[in-house]
């Protein structure tokens, strides 16, 4: 079931109904009457919050990365740690990146800039929960999220800038070497993610050409039976 509700929430959005409608006839052939129930209470989602789960699904990796940053922040929040500054940086990072994917989605379904910013808005609060995490993770959210009491992602000061009389221990200077492995994990990640965006472009083209190959087949066919 896990599998086929996925399946649904990744659809386009006009086929979600239809697909839950199939779904949920073919559970109660096979007599599974509470899959039923859940299936057909599942609700298909505003324009705003399937753009999100669109979005989640092509851009995983900077899905992760923001989700990785908001626990970090969260963390740093609480203890006034100075990896604050290096979060913050990486989660807007993210979200510019979230939010480019979330702008070509909507080009390509037609849709405006109101619906891309309601689902960045959606973004930014599914980050502040367990819950919401795990929904933005597999792409499931079901309804516009409010950031009301997102403290993680709202650009609070950590706890330290706040108060004075509690200062933090200074934090450990890291090795050479440690500093080295990380930016050559950087690197690597830079490079992955660039490989990955030419790829995407070539598979773009790719099936560009495919679809002009076949509107020509087609054509030439036309034309042969004529």
């Amino acid at each position: 079931m896990d599998d086929e509700v996925d399946r649904l929430y990744g659809l386009p959005l006009d086929e979600f109904v239809g697909a839950r409608d199939e779904l949920a006839k073919r559970l109660r052939a096979e007599d599974r009457r509470e899959e039923v129930d859940q299936v057909k209470a599942l609700r298909k989602p505003p324009v705003a919050v399937w753009l999100v789960n669109q979005v989640a699904r092509e851009r995983e990796l900077d899905v992760r990365r923001l989700l990785d940053a908001a626990e970090t922040l969260r963390k740093a929040q609480a203890s006034g740690s100075e990896e604050f500054a290096e979060a913050r940086r990486d989660e807007t990072h993210a979200l510019e990146r979230i939010a480019g994917a979330a702008r070509e989605v909507a080009r390509r379904e037609g849709s405006g800039q109101a619906a891309v910013d309601k689902a960045m808005q959606t973004i930014r609060a599914a980050a502040a929960t367990d819950e919401g995490r795990e929904l933005l993770r597999r792409g499931r959210l079901t309804e516009e999220l409010s950031p009301v009491g997102f403290e993680a992602l709202s650009g609070l000061v950590p706890a330290a800038s706040r108060s004075r009389k509690k200062k933090a221990p200074p934090p450990r200077r890291p090795s050479k070497q440690a500093r080295d492995r990380v930016e050559r994990l950087r690197k690597a990640e830079r490079e992955a993610e660039r490989a990955a965006e030419r790829a995407e472009k070539e598979a773009a083209r790719l099936r560009e050409a495919a679809e002009a190959a076949t509107t020509a087949r087609a054509r030439a066919e036309k034309e042969l039976e004529g």
